[in-house]
């Protein structure tokens, strides 16, 4: 009988690694595609992200799924920033709450609004 070779527990996954991997590829936004609400204060960019987290708890979802804080160094100045990753849920849920409105943000609007379920 022929055995094959196992893998060393270095190179197993647990079940809940292979969930965050596919939760990590659905991370496929950034809060720089919001650039179209162009004048649109960081302050306030940080104000719906928190929103949309709320929103992830009270609706009993899990942020994390949608939601993902990275850090991003800029070797041009040498600086260190916070971005966030977003799944395409999250994203639109961040346009939804974005005061905002101009005409890129209108066309985002209407594409979500056609958007069928999925």
């Amino acid at each position: 009988m022929k055995t094959h070779p196992t893998l060393s527990s270095q190179h197993q996954f647990m079940p809940n690694e292979f969930e965050e991997a596919f939760y990590n590829s659905t991370l496929r936004y950034s809060l720089r595609h919001l650039k179209f609400t162009e004048n649109y204060a960081q302050e306030n960019i940080m104000e719906v992200l928190q929103k949309s987290l709320q929103v992830c708890y009270l609706a009993g979802v899990n942020s994390k799924h949608h939601f993902k804080k990275i850090y991003v160094f800029d070797s041009n100045t040498g600086t260190l920033h916070i971005d966030w990753l977003m799944s395409k849920n999250g994203f639109n849920l961040m346009v939804i709450q974005t005061a905002s409105v101009n005409e890129k943000m209108a066309r985002w609007l209407w594409e979500l609004a056609e958007t069928p379920h999925q």
